[in-house]
Parts: C-alpha cells; structure tokens; sequence
C-alpha cells in the first residue's frame, strides 16, 4: 500500500513538472536536447533490463527481449505516440527524420557500445587456439563463409531485382555470413561441452568466421561506396579496393600482434588494473576513428585492438574491469537497433523475403560448417552439432546492418529482414543444439593428443572448496599472475603471466580442476601443494587461538544484553504443513530427522538424507542449543533450492546440549541453499531474535494450534516494524 502511494505521489508531482517545460522532443535549445537524451536513454536502460528479464524467464534469449522491446518502443510503432500530458507533443522516441531514425546521440551510445563489443570480441580472441585448430575451425569458417555469403546474395538479386555487384545484395551477403557464438558458448557451458572437440571447433571456426567476415566487411565497405557515388566497377578496380582494404586490416594486424608485450608494457605503466583498462578503451576508439577516415569501418579498428591485446598478460584484467560497461552498453544498443526497424514497412512480400532469406542463412551455416567438419573428422553427429552452433547471428550482423542503413548501402526494408533473420537464429538454435548435445554418443571418433595436462583435486563439500580456492589464488597472486574470472557468473578462471596459461574451474561444490600446458603442470602442483600446506598451518592456529564455546557464550550474553532487532519476517517462510505441534522423538538426531522428514514430505526439499546428514555434522562441531529451551539446527544444502523451516515442540523437552543445560522445548530447524543470495544467516539471526527472551518461548509453548504459531511470527514482525518507526520519529524530533 505504501509503495502504491509512492508511485502515485511521483508520478502526481512529475506530470506539472513535465507539462510545465517546453516539448521536449523539439527545439534547438542545448538544455532541453540533452535533458531529452537523458530521459531517453534513462528509459531505454530500464525497458532493456526488464525485457532481458521476462525473456528470460520464459527460457529464452535476453537478446530477444531487447530487440523486441525496442521494436515495440521504437519510432515506427509507440515511440511516436504523443505524450501531451508530460510535454512530449513528438513521442518519447519521434522520427528524427533522416536515414536513421533515432537521435545522433541515441545513435552515437549504439557505435560505441558497437565499438566496445568487437573490442572486447579481439580481446576474447585466442590465437594459440586458433592456431591449434587451423585445419578443422579454419575449414568450418572458411565454408560457413562461402556458403552463406553467395546464397545471401543471390536472394537479394531474386527478390530486390538487382545485380550482384549493388551494395544491397553485397551487404545481404555479408550479413549472413556473421556468427555470433555467445549463445552457443552459454549452451556449450551448461551442457559441459566446452571443452570437447565440437566446442573447440566452433569457438576456433568463429574466431576465423570473424576475421573473414571483417575482411570482406572491408572489401564491401570500398566497393559500396564507390557504387553509391555512381562510379563504375570493374575487376581491376576491384581487385584494387580489396588489396587496399586487406593491406590496411593485416598492416595493423600485424602491427598490433608485434607490438603487443610492448603495447601491455606501456599499459602497465599506469599502475591499477583499473586505470589502464580505460586507457585500452580509449586506445580501441582512437583506431576506430583512424580506420574509419581510411574507408573503413570503425569495427575492424576496435576488433585490432582488442585483437593485439589478447596475447598480453592483462586481457583477462581488461575484460573483467569493463565487464560493467558492457553489461550497461550492450542491452543499450540492441534496444536502438530493435528501434531501427521500420515495422510499417514489412509487406507480405517482405515477409516471404525475409522468411526466405532466413531459413536460407540458417541452413547454409550447418552445410557450409557442417561438410567441412565430417571432412576433418568429425561424424554426422559431431558436424551437426558443430553446423548449428554456427546459426545464430547476434552483434556482429546487427552491427553491419547498421553500417550499412546509416551509410545509405541499404533500406529499411532490407535492415528489417536481416533483423528478423538474426531474431530466427536466436529462437532456434538453443532447443536444436540442447536437443543435440543430449543425444548420446561422440561428435568425433578418435582422441587428440593436445599436450594438455589435467589437475583434479577433491575436497569436502562446497564451504572448504571455496576457502581452497581463494588460497590458491592468493598465491598465484603473491607470484605475480594475473587472475581473472573468464565467465562472470560462473567460477571459472583464467591465470596468466607472461607466456603461462592456466584455467581453473570450480566444476563442482568439492572439485577443482585446473587445466595448463605440460611442461606447466609440475608449477601448477607445486602452488596448490603450498597453497593446501599454508591452509593447514593457518587453521590450526584459528583453532587452537579460538574456543568455540567461548565465542557462543559471548554471543549469548550480548543478545540477552541488547535489544535484538527482527530483519526477516518468518511467516513467510513457514507453513502449518511444516509444523509439529508434538514431536515424537526424544533424542536430539531423531528430532532432526523427524522435521526433515516432514519437509521432504511437504517437497519442500530434495534430499532429505543428505540435509539430515549435513545439520547433524553442523551440530557435531557445536551444540545449536541455546537458552531458555530453544534449538535451532541449521544448515547450507545442494538438498535445498531455496530456505525452508520445520518447527517441532516437545513439551517434555530434548536433550539438545543448550548452552544454560536445559532441554529444549521449541526445536527450530534451518536449511538454506548453497547460493550466495540465500540469506542464511539473516532468517537465523531473526530467529534468535523472536525467541530471546524468556517470556517470549513461554507465550510461544502456550499456543494451541498451527495458525496460532504462523500469527505469532506474523505479530512480532509487524511489533517490530512499528518499533522501528517510532524510533525514527523519535530520533527526527531530537534533531
């Protein structure tokens, strides 16, 4: 209700302030034109977020999401809806009135989200991997090219009655020649297909689909624009266009993979990681702009920098620090190409073109990588997998489509159907792939000898792998490597200095499994054997320094000094179903089992074994008894997906080890999750807090019935609540 009221309240003062201002959308005013920018981009931000979201949680792509809504929001459909009541008379996103449809700033924010995205592609880039599967990626990449360029072209000629050599069927082609694998890399990851010979492929065959793709964006880019300018064409002027855009790609190229340890070196003069990772950035539009005055697009540029950064120690660093900038850019610019297309537009005939011109692209790239994966040695199986890999388009062929609808090169029509053609590849390669992937059998026959060594170590559960692993790191650190996590949302790291490269990956809750050359493996061995000796050495002195007893004592007196404040209202995790108003155990481990028991029963949980297994070890360090009758085993599980309490009383009380002696009456049993946003501690702490006095248990043990026990919780936090904001008003009067 109070939320409500707030909302109301903004948005009832926002209206007159709005309706007070000049339109925003018009004028020349610098003020009013940024202050419409921001409003903007403020909104488009937003929009981005939940889209990617709701997407999302209908399992599927966040991608989507974002070019859909800003299809939705855009100025061909909401976006030009008049807003007269908040001084908006154009829409929040009117028709700019040129080629491209939105602001110059809007669409400044999408190149340099577009510049920052084929950095960070270079960046990502591992030529050593590329080197090591030359032959089988480079065949892949190399035929996924050919075969989706020509057909991509020839539909162009079919449908728009035009010749091979016009900008629109050249950029038809090379539209569908991109292959954006950060769809296929999410699938690979969860299906643990990363590391086979089909993902290696497919990860190596994009970095050459990329490379090509570039090179021939290149040669497009000078053909174009000599067309466009009504020049004629011919093969020696061809010829001359491709040897120019490929001598300026490979000179740099060249240049920068020389350069590299120099160009780090200089990097690392300016000191915090943070520091010369902005640098890089600004070093990646610097050789933007300079491709982009020598006729070239501004993509190879920043994809060169990016490129020569990647044989460097500070990669890693790079991309974990502008891993925010991506994560806010990113969603930005695939809401403004969404916006970019003109739904109008779409005719039944530009619906068969663009249904055509997809299905064709898609199909291309599973032959065109397809046959030559099963020529390499791969099997139907394995080829498929590899060929579908390769479907989706994403950044990179949004990105030519927006090369070429703001340089004239193509219409709104032909930017509408490569929109819909990557739209396709992103809804239909994640059930083909995991439908693939999950077929039993090996994509290839033989096994490669890949001069990889591998380390597995075990340890007790998911608590003492993490502490592991932040003491190995620190002593890859205290070496001077640097560590990096490769994939943001998932523990898995890169470790690297100078000509060493080591990944390490937490593949389970007690296992970590480092992967490293050979001729590494025995350094490897020797840094967890160190790493593993100092934990020892450090836990014996916490413990021998440390009384558990003591420090449960302390915290006992404290509580019963201080006034304990309640930060989670219980009620809302417990049901009637999941208490026990007479327990019938009379030991404390069978007391334990008898509300797991019941929790399992309810399918609150999934693995009622392996909880009372993991409470029971918890109380066997330490008795979870505490005063005035309570207990409150508790615990973190793989057994749980989200928090759960089971409350037992037994009148005649348990044998729990209490810290004052006496039995405990109120049995209160906590079992969270094993993921970091389970608030474990805080439901446990408000727990205590409901229970600490005396008085308090008493009222608790005289309740009669279940829904007696669910109001007592439902009281005292709303108790609390009112407490609290008593003693604000109470603090505002003293001031």
């Amino acid at each position: 209700m109070t939320r409500r009221y707030l909302i109301f309240l903004f948005s009832s003062a926002a209206v007159p302030v709005f309706a007070s201002s000049p339109d925003l959308s018009g004028g020349s005013n610098i003020v009013h034109e940024m202050t419409f920018f921001v409003l903007q981009l403020g909104v488009i931000i937003l929009l981005a977020k939940i889209a990617g979201i709701l997407f999302e949680k209908m399992k599927m792509s966040g991608t989507l999401g974002e070019i859909t809504i800003g299809i939705i929001a855009g100025p061909f459909m909401l976006g030009s809806v008049p807003l007269s009541f908040i001084g908006l008379e154009q829409g929040l996103f009117p028709h700019s009135g040129g080629t491209i449809p939105v602001t110059n700033e809007l669409y400044g924010v999408s190149i340099i989200a577009s510049i920052l995205l084929l950095f960070i592609s270079g960046l990502e880039t591992d030529l050593k991997l590329l080197l090591r599967y030359l032959f089988s990626g480079g065949a892949v990449g190399i035929g996924g090219v050919i075969f989706s360029f020509f057909p991509g072209a020839f539909i162009g000629m079919y449908f728009l009655d035009l010749p091979f050599m016009s900008p629109e069927c050249l950029f038809l082609g090379i539209m569908s020649t991109a292959t954006s694998v950060g769809i296929t890399a999410m699938i690979l990851s969860e299906n643990k297909y990363m590391e086979s010979p089909e993902g290696v492929t497919i990860l190596s065959a994009a970095i050459i689909d990329d490379v090509l793709g570039i090179v021939i964006l290149s040669v497009v880019m000078g053909i174009a624009v000599v067309l466009t300018e009504g020049g004629s064409i011919n093969w020696g002027s061809i010829s001359m266009i491709s040897l120019k855009a490929i001598s300026v790609w490979l000179g740099f190229t060249f240049a920068g993979i020389l350069l590299s340890h120099k160009l780090g070196g200089f990097l690392k003069k300016f000191g915090s990681k943070y520091m010369f990772s902005i640098i890089a950035i600004g070093l990646a539009l610097i050789l933007a702009g300079i491709f982009e005055k020598a006729g070239l697009a501004m993509i190879i540029g920043a994809y060169i920098m990016g490129l020569s950064l990647s044989e460097t120690d500070l990669s890693f660093e790079i991309q974990e620090v502008i891993h925010p900038i991506k994560e806010f850019l990113v969603p930005v610019f695939f809401v403004i190409m969404g916006m970019l297309v003109d739904i109008r537009s779409i005719t039944s005939g530009t619906i068969v073109f663009a249904l055509v011109y997809s299905v064709l692209a898609l199909l291309s790239k599973v032959i065109g990588c397809g046959a030559p994966a099963m020529m390499t040695g791969f099997n139907a199986k394995g080829a498929l997998r590899i060929g579908v890999g390769m479907m989706p388009r994403g950044e990179v062929g949004l990105i030519i489509a927006g090369i070429g609808l703001s340089n004239g090169f193509i219409d709104q029509n032909i930017y509408g159907v490569a929109i819909m053609m990557v739209l396709a590849g992103i809804v239909t390669t994640p059930p083909i792939l995991n439908l693939l992937l999950n077929m039993p059998g090996k994509g290839i026959e033989r096994d490669e000898e890949d001069g990889m060594d591998e380390y597995r170590i075990e340890t007790g559960g998911r608590d003492q792998t993490e502490i592991l692993l932040h003491t190995i790191i620190e002593y890859f650190e205290r070496e001077g490597y640097y560590i990096t996590r490769l994939v943001m949302e998932m523990d898995v790291f890169q470790i690297r200095k100078d000509k060493i490269f080591i990944k390490m990956i937490r593949a389970k809750d007690n296992e970590i499994i480092f992967s490293s050359r050979k001729e590494d493996a025995e350094f490897v061995r020797e840094v967890v054997f160190e790493a593993c000796v100092n934990l020892e050495s450090n836990s014996r002195e916490i413990i021998s320094r440390l009384n558990l007893k003591e420090l449960q004592e302390e915290k006992a007196r404290v509580n019963g000094k201080n006034k304990i404040k309640i930060h989670f209202d219980i009620s809302k995790i417990l049901t009637p179903e999941c208490i026990i108003m007479d327990l019938k155990a009379e030991k404390k481990e069978d007391a334990v089992r008898e509300l797991t028991d019941i929790l399992e029963k309810e399918s609150r949980i999934a693995d009622g074994k392996m909880i009372f297994k993991e409470i029971m070890a918890r109380e066997n360090i330490i008795s979870t008894g505490i005063c005035n009758g309570i207990a409150m085993p508790h615990a973190r599980s793989e057994g749980v997906y989200r928090t759960q309490i089971a409350i037992g009383i037994k009148k005649t009380g348990i044998d729990f080890d209490s810290m004052d002696g006496s039995p405990a009456k109120i049995i209160a049993l906590l079992v969270s999750s094993t993921e970091k946003n389970d608030p474990h501690i805080k439901i446990l702490s408000s727990l205590v807090a409901y229970f600490y006095k005396k008085e308090d248990v008493d009222r608790f043990l005289s309740l009669n019935n279940k829904d007696e026990i669910i109001n007592f919780f439902r009281l005292e936090n709303k108790k609390n609540l009112i407490r609290k904001i008593t003693g604000r008003v109470s603090r505002r009067k003293k001031i």
